[in-house]
C-alpha cells in the first residue's frame, strides 16, 4: 500500500517466494509492504516447538508491529503431497500436540483463528473412520481453544489441485461445521478460499451467500496459478461487494504465490490493496 496500513487485509507468509526465506525476514517484508496483519501455515520445523522457538516468533512479529491472525495447526508434509492430519487415526497423537501446541502460542501473541487442514483419504482407513477422527480432533481443538477466546477452522480444498482431500466442497466442510456446532463447538467455522471456490467452477458470490453463517475467515487469491489477487480474472470487487451484502466482519488474508522479487518490490500487493480498500469493514 503506497500511504497507511490496511488492518483487514493479513499476508498470509506461506507461499513461494516468501516460503524460500527463513520466517523473520519474511515478517520484515510483510511489515514493508505496508502489513500490519500477517497468517501463515505452521512456522515450526516440528510438532513440538521449543520455548526458543516460540519465543523468537514472537518477538519478530513484535519487533515488526506485526500481529498474526490466523495460523495452521501442523499439516504434515506439503511437498510430499499431505494435506493435513486432523481425520488420520494412526497420527491423532500428533495432531492434538500441534493443537495444544498451536492454542498455547496463539493464545500468547493475540491470534484469534487457527485453520485445522483436514487431510487426503488414506487406503488403510475407511472415509468413515477418518471423519470420525477429523470430527473427534475438531471438538478437541475447539474445545481448548474456547477457553482463549480461539476460534477454529475447516477448509475445502479444490479437487483439481488436491484430488485425494477429503473435504472437496464447500457443502461438504460446511456441513462438518454445522454437526460441530449442533455439539456445542460454537466456536468452529469455515475457512473460504476463494481460489479453491473459483478452481471448483462455482461463482465465489453465489458461495459467499450461502455459506456466510459458517464463514469466520476469507482468503484471496487469482487464477488462473493462485496468483496476487487483481492480477488473474476474477472480479474481487464484485466479490468484496458480495461480501459485504452478508455483513462479513471478518479479515481477508491474501494468500497467493506472488511471483520472484517479491521481498523486495511488492508491487502487485500494494496496487491490489490500495485500489481495494476496506472502508468501514
Amino acid at each position: 500500500m503506497t500511504s497507511g496500513r490496511n488492518d483487514s487485509y493479513a499476508l498470509n507468509l506461506s507461499l513461494p517466494p516468501l516460503r524460500d526465506h527463513t520466517l523473520v525476514p519474511r515478517i520484515d517484508a510483510a511489515a514493508a509492504a505496508g502489513f500490519s496483519l500477517v497468517e501463515t501455515w505452521w512456522p515450526f520445523s516440528t510438532v513440538h516447538p521449543t520455548r526458543q522457538q516460540t519465543e523468537d516468533l514472537h518477538k519478530a512479529l513484535t519487533a515488526a508491529g506485526t500481529r498474526l491472525v490466523c495460523m495452521n495447526i501442523d499439516a504434515g508434509d506439503f511437498t510430499a503431497g499431505e494435506r493435513g492430519i486432523l481425520s488420520d487415526p494412526d497420527r491423532q497423537q500428533s495432531c492434538r500436540h500441534s493443537i495444544l501446541a498451536a492454542v498455547e502460542f496463539a493464545s500468547k501473541v493475540g491470534c484469534r483463528l487457527l485453520n485445522l487442514p483436514y487431510g487426503n483419504r488414506l487406503p488403510q482407513h475407511s472415509e468413515e473412520a477418518q471423519h470420525r477422527t477429523a470430527f473427534d480432533n475438531l471438538l478437541f481443538a475447539a474445545r481448548h481453544a474456547r477457553v482463549h477466546g480461539i476460534s477454529v477452522l475447516v477448509e475445502a480444498l479444490n479437487p483439481e489441485d488436491n484430488p485425494l482431500y477429503l473435504l472437496p466442497s464447500v457443502d461438504a466442510a460446511a456441513g462438518v461445521i454445522r454437526r460441530a456446532r449442533q455439539a456445542g463447538a460454537l466456536n468452529t467455522g469455515i475457512l473460504l478460499d476463494i481460489y479453491h471456490v473459483a478452481r471448483m467452477g462455482q461463482d465465489p458470490s453465489h458461495v459467499i451467500a450461502r455459506y456466510a453463517k459458517e464463514c469466520l475467515h476469507v482468503q484471496f487469491a487469482d487464477i488462473p496459478g493462485r496468483i496476487c489477487p487483481g492480477t488473474g480474472v476474477l472480479d474481487f470487487a464484485h466479490i468484496i461487494t458480495a461480501l459485504q451484502e452478508v455483513a462479513y466482519k471478518g479479515l481477508i488474508g491474501l494468500e497467493f504465490n506472488s511471483g520472484l522479487g517479491f521481498l523486495d518490490s511488492p508491487a502487485d500487493v500494494r496496487s491490489f490493496t490500495s485500489r481495494h480498500p476496506l472502508v468501514n469493514w
